[in-house]
């Protein structure tokens, strides 16, 4: 019994080590969430605030996303060749993409 009393102030002590520290800003909803073998299929409307077609890349500033859950906010999508001709930043889009829990690809685009 002695030992217990003599641990417990010391393990309470060690757990007070301070502050805890705040999670890293990620430009994904779910930078922890595990990608999935069923990659789920979502549609969203915003805005084009960047293009770069050289990665096929494009950055959308998108209102909820009702099929996963997600607030408003600005983020990254891939894009397959070809999709964002005719995009500039700036328009303002409809448009279809996967997630698989950790990268976002654009399945369709549309200007509206």
């Amino acid at each position: 019994m002695k030992v217990i009393a003599i641990f417990a102030p010391a393990l309470l002590l060690a757990g007070c080590g301070g502050p805890a520290s705040a999670p890293e800003a990620t430009d994904s909803p779910a930078a922890d969430a595990p990608v999935t073998a069923d990659p789920k299929t979502a549609t969203g409307e915003g805005a084009i605030t960047a293009i770069d077609p050289e990665t096929g890349k494009i950055t959308l500033a998108h209102g909820p996303v009702a099929e996963l859950s997600w607030p408003a906010m600005t983020m990254g999508f891939g894009a397959k060749e070809g999709q964002l001709g005719g995009l500039k930043v700036g328009d303002k889009v409809r448009f279809t993409f996967r997630w698989d829990g950790k990268t976002a690809e654009i399945e369709s685009i549309d200007k509206i």
